[in-house]
């Protein structure tokens, strides 16, 4: 699972580098009132209170962990923003979980492809008929 977990994880951060370096940083903003609308932040809480009970080995929730904070870094460097960068964190939590727990989510799917389509997910995201596995391989 590690091995999977490394390639899910530089695919993320791959595809976020990109989108932040084209993120106008007048629209962060906009992007978070966006983001903390019902139809974007129910959904993402009804994703997170799906997983939030499941048992994660210690070695490969520490390794999420990690992964967390790199992100948080690399989003505030690259944005200023002192906000964005604990959305975006969470949303990598939140797709690594669903990814090595084996759960397939249709939401879940959608906000990886956001990302991978260098996109920061907020209100509607992008959709595909991709399940999560389909997306990383």
């Amino acid at each position: 699972m590690k091995g999977e977990l490394d390639k899910l994880k530089a695919i993320l951060k791959k595809s976020l580098e990109v989108t932040l370096k084209n993120t106008d940083p007048e629209n962060i903003d906009l992007i978070l009132d966006k983001r903390d609308e019902s139809e974007f932040s129910d959904a993402w809480m009804r994703a997170y209170h799906l997983i939030e009970k499941k048992v994660t080995d210690p070695e490969i929730k520490s390794e999420i962990d990690e992964f967390r904070k790199d992100i948080f870094v690399l989003t505030f460097r690259s944005t200023g923003s002192s906000d964005l960068p604990a959305y975006i964190s969470d949303d990598m939590d939140l797709i690594c979980s669903y990814y090595v727990h084996g759960i397939e989510s249709r939401w879940i799917a959608h906000l990886l492809f956001t990302y991978l389509n260098h996109q920061i997910p907020q209100g509607l995201l992008m959709k595909t008929d991709q399940t999560i596995n389909e997306l990383i391989h």
